[in-house]
């Protein structure tokens, strides 16, 4: 068999997520901090899946955004596909984050909801991008669903970084919210933590590139054969 780079990434990924999830179950111990404060130490090692989820959707949002530049700047399908496909890939990605963060919620607080200004801020996130999906798929044109895709995937990664990295820093945010993000700032978490959240990290991150290759194959295929079929009821 000759090896591809979907079949490497899939290598990868799948050796990554068993090192993840086996170094989470039987290596890595309770958290001292989270113990302290929710009386559950275990409870921290959702972070293997909710920080990675939350960071990669982000990356997927900013590599949406240029990829809709390069569409701009061309008017190359390809860069359509692309755009499209992180941003698709993205929002699943923050919707998981999202349901993983209520999971915490529940766990630490009661409450699946809680209204903790960073779920606030994600749960915007996901409204932003649930709009460009039903944007897009409302326009049928599909030079005219391209550009205005490209546009709103410019405007919608600065939104995120509004609503990933300001709004939750602000003074008065951070005094409101018992998101456990300060714990893990001030270094709360031990080598054990680091060291899985960079390996799910980088998991996370394989998937993503896996995931948009897929997805922009895909489109492409699908275009061709839109293209086909418009030539044989041309001829």
């Amino acid at each position: 068999m000759r090896w591809t780079i979907g079949h490497i990434l899939t290598v990868a990924i799948g050796v990554l997520m068993v090192v993840v999830f086996a170094l989470a179950f039987f290596w890595v111990p309770p958290a001292k901090e989270f113990a302290e404060w929710y009386g559950n130490g275990h409870i921290a090692k959702i972070i293997f899946v909710h920080v990675p989820l939350a960071i990669v959707s982000f990356i997927g949002f900013i590599a949406a955004a240029g990829f809709g530049v390069a569409y701009l700047v061309t008017k190359k399908a390809q860069w359509d596909d692309l755009s499209y496909a992180s941003i698709e890939v993205g929002w699943l990605f923050a919707v998981l984050a999202t349901a993983t963060g209520a999971y915490f919620s529940k766990l630490a607080w009661g409450e699946w909801w809680s209204w903790d200004p960073r779920q606030t801020t994600m749960l915007l996130v996901l409204l932003t991008y649930s709009a460009y999906l039903l944007v897009r798929g409302a326009i049928e044109d599909p030079e005219r669903k391209a550009a205005v895709s490209a546009a709103y995937a410019v405007l919608g990664a600065v939104a995120s970084v509004f609503l990933y990295w300001v709004v939750p820093y602000l003074p008065t945010v951070q005094a409101a919210s018992a998101h456990p993000s300060g714990i893990i700032a001030r270094g709360g978490l031990d080598f054990h933590y680091r060291l899985v959240v960079r390996l799910s990290l980088l998991a996370f991150l394989l998937l993503f590139v896996q995931l948009v290759r897929t997805k922009s194959a895909t489109l492409r295929l699908e275009r061709a054969k839109m293209q086909i079929a418009l030539r044989e009821t041309e001829a």
